[in-house]
C-alpha cells in the first residue's frame, strides 16, 4: 500500500489547475462532517496523502490511530477512507454491519488484471459473488478438496528439500524466499492445473502476476482522482497493467485448451474419477453441466483461479519466512519445536508426515504467533460502505473505502501482554483460532469477506514449515547473532521482509531411508 514520490509529482501538477476552487469550503459544516470520525489535518487536493508516503504503511496508520482513534478518516486524494485499527471497531464492520461492508471498490487493478471484478476476491457483492464464495467454500476449496492435493504438498515440499540439501552441500546460503515462492506456487499450480502447466508457462505467469500483485499493493492515481484517470494512462501503469493481462490470458488459454482436451479423452476412460481432477477441470465440469445459475465463460474460469494463485503463493511463502525469522531471533523457541518435529516425525516415511502434523501442537503456536505480529494481507483487502451508517460513535459515509488494520490489531496491547514480543506460549491455553469470529486475531480476515482459501494455504503451509525444521539445523550467516537480525517489513498488498532471509543449512542426522 505504498505511494511513491514520483506518483504524486503529476497529481500534485493538475491540483494546481483546480487548487483556487477546492480552497474555496463553505465556513458551516454539515451534520454529518461534525460527526466524521477524527483524522489527521488534510492538504488541499492531496488529502492526507504525504503520511502514506512509506513502505510501512500499517505502521504509519497504527501511530496514527494512536491519537486520533481506533476510527479514523483519511481524505486520500478525492476518496474518503476510513482505518478500523481495535478489535471492537473492527467486530462493529465485519460483523455487527457485515451486509454494509460487505462490497469492494472498483480499482484499477480490479478492472484490468482481475477481469473486471469477476474473481471472488473483488467482485462487488451480489449473487454472483455469492456463487463464487459458495462454489469455493464447498467444491473448490473445501477440507476434502484439501486432502486430496496431499500427494502434491509431499512431492513439492520434499523437492525443495532436494534443493535446500543441494545449497548445503556446496556451502552456499539458502535463499529462503526464492525457494519457498517457488515451492507455494508448484503446489498451487499443479493442485489448479494438474500436469498441463509446464515450468515455462510457470514462469510466464508469475512474472505477469507479479505486476499485478504490485499494482494492487498501491495507489494508483485514478484509483483515488477519478478525475485525473488519464494520469495512469500518461504515467504508463495502466498500459503495465494491461500488456501483463494479456500475458496471464495467453498462459490461461492455452492451460484452459490442454485441459479440456485432456477431459474429453477422460470421458472416453473408465480408470479416471472425480476424485483425481484438478481444481480448473471440476470449474469446465461445472460449467459444462450448467449447475450455475448465471452464464459462464473463460473468462469467468481464469478470474476463479487467478485469485488460488494470488491468495496461495506469495502469502505462504512469506508466512513461512516470517516464521523462520522470528525462530532464527529465538533460539530456544528453535530448539523447542524442532525436538517436537524430530520426536513425532523420526521413524515415519515422508509420506506419512503430513498424517501427523496435527501432533505438532508447539508449532501450530509458533504459526498462530507469527500469523499475529506478521498477518499476511496487513491491510486486508478494502472494503466499501454501501449506506451511511455508524461505526464507533461516528458516521461513515455511502461510498467510504474502509481499511481494516490487522497488523495493528495483533499488536494492539489493550488485547495482547507484551504485544510487541514473540511468544508462542499465549496460545497454549487459548482458544483463539483462524475462523474469524475473534476480532482481536484477524489474520485471515472475518466475515462475508474472509479468505476461503485459508485452509489451502495453511495445509501447504504447516508441511514446508515442519520439513525445514525436520531436516535442517540452521544457523545465521557470518556469526551474526539473533537479536542482529532484522525484521524490517516492506508492505504492499502483503508485507514481505525488506531483507530476504539467507541462512546456512546444515542436514539432520536422518537415517537416509526416511529422506528418500
Amino acid at each position: 500500500m505504498e505511494l511513491s514520490a514520483a506518483t504524486l509529482l503529476p497529481v500534485a501538477l493538475a491540483s494546481l489547475a483546480i487548487l483556487v476552487s477546492v480552497l474555496r469550503r463553505s465556513k458551516s459544516a454539515s451534520s454529518s462532517d461534525k460527526r466524521r470520525p477524527p483524522g489527521p489535518p488534510c492538504l488541499p487536493f492531496i488529502g492526507s496523502l504525504l503520511h502514506l508516503v512509506t513502505s510501512k504503511a500499517p505502521v504509519v496508520l497504527r501511530d496514527l490511530a494512536r491519537k486520533y482513534g481506533p476510527v479514523m478518516y483519511l481524505r486520500l486524494g478525492r476518496v474518503d477512507h476510513v482505518v478500523i485499527s481495535s478489535p471492537a471497531a473492527a467486530q462493529e464492520v465485519l460483523r455487527d454491519n457485515n451486509l454494509n461492508f460487505s462490497s469492494r471498490p472498483n480499482l484499477l487493478v480490479t478492472e484490468t488484471i482481475c477481469y473486471g471484478g469477476l474473481d471472488i476476491a473483488f467482485a462487488p457483492y451480489g449473487a454472483y459473488w455469492r456463487t463464487l464464495r459458495k462454489l469455493c467454500t464447498m467444491e473448490l476449496l473445501s477440507a476434502r478438496k484439501v486432502r486430496q492435493f496431499a500427494h502434491i504438498r509431499d512431492t513439492e515440499t520434499l523437492s525443495m528439500i532436494q534443493n535446500v540439501r543441494a545449497a548445503s552441500t556446496s556451502g552456499k546460503p539458502v535463499h529462503l524466499a526464492s525457494l519457498l515462492l517457488a515451492c507455494a506456487n508448484s503446489i498451487t499450480a499443479k493442485a489448479a492445473f494438474g500436469e498441463v502447466c509446464d515450468a515455462e508457462l510457470r514462469e510466464q505467469f508469475l512474472t505477469a502476476m507479479e505486476v499485478g500483485v504490485s499494482a494492487g499493493g498501491g495507489f494508483c492515481v485514478g484509483d483515488l482522482f477519478p478525475s485525473l484517470w488519464f494520469v495512469d494512462v500518461i504515467t504508463g501503469l495502466k498500459g503495465g497493467l494491461w500488456k501483463a493481462r494479456r500475458q496471464i490470458d495467453a498462459v490461461f488459454d492455452t492451460i484452459i485448451a490442454e485441459s479440456e482436451a485432456r477431459r474429453e479423452k477422460k470421458k472416453t476412460s473408465t480408470t479416471a474419477t472425480a476424485e483425481e481432477d484438478d481444481i480448473l477441470s471440476v470449474i469446465l465440469q461445472i460449467k459444462d453441466e450448467g449447475e450455475i445459475k448465471f452464464p459462464v465463460g473463460n473468462t469467468n474460469v481464469k478470474a476463479i483461479i487467478l485469485d488460488l494463485f494470488i491468495g496461495g503463493t506469495e502469502t505462504t511463502a512469506t508466512s513461512v519466512e516470517w516464521i523462520m525469522s522470528e525462530l532464527m531471533r529465538n533460539p530456544d523457541v528453535m530448539q523447542k519445536v524442532q525436538a517436537e518435529v524430530r520426536r513425532t516425525f523420526d521413524n515415519k516415511k515422508p509420506q506419512d508426515h503430513e498424517a501427523h502434523i496435527e501432533e505438532l501442537h508447539y508449532m501450530k503456536m509458533i504459526i498462530k504467533e507469527t500469523l499475529r505480529m506478521h498477518p499476511p494481507l496487513p491491510l486486508m483487502i478494502p472494503h466499501e460502505c454501501r449506506q451511511t451508517c455508524d461505526i464507533g460513535g461516528f458516521k461513515v459515509l455511502e461510498g467510504s473505502r474502509i481499511l481494516i488494520n490487522a497488523w495493528a490489531i495483533g499488536r494492539n496491547p489493550d488485547s495482547w501482554e507484551d504485544a510487541e514480543v514473540f511468544r508462542p506460549e499465549r496460545f497454549e491455553d487459548s482458544n483463539l483460532d483462524y475462523k474469524g469470529t475473534q476480532y482481536e486475531y484477524l489474520p485471515f480476515g472475518s466475515g462475508r469477506r474472509m479468505c476461503p482459501g485459508s485452509n489451502f494455504g495453511l495445509a501447504a503451509l504447516d508441511l514446508i514449515l515442519a520439513r525445514l525444521l525436520y531436516y535442517f539445523n540452521w544457523s545465521l550467516l557470518g556469526g551474526m547473532r539473533p537479536d542482529e537480525l532484522d525484521t524490517e517489513m516492506i508492505a504492499g498488498a502483503t508485507a514481505k521482509k525488506k531483507n530476504p532471509l539467507n541462512l546456512v543449512a546444515t542436514p539432520y542426522n536422518v537415517p537416509m531411508e526416511t529422506q528418500s
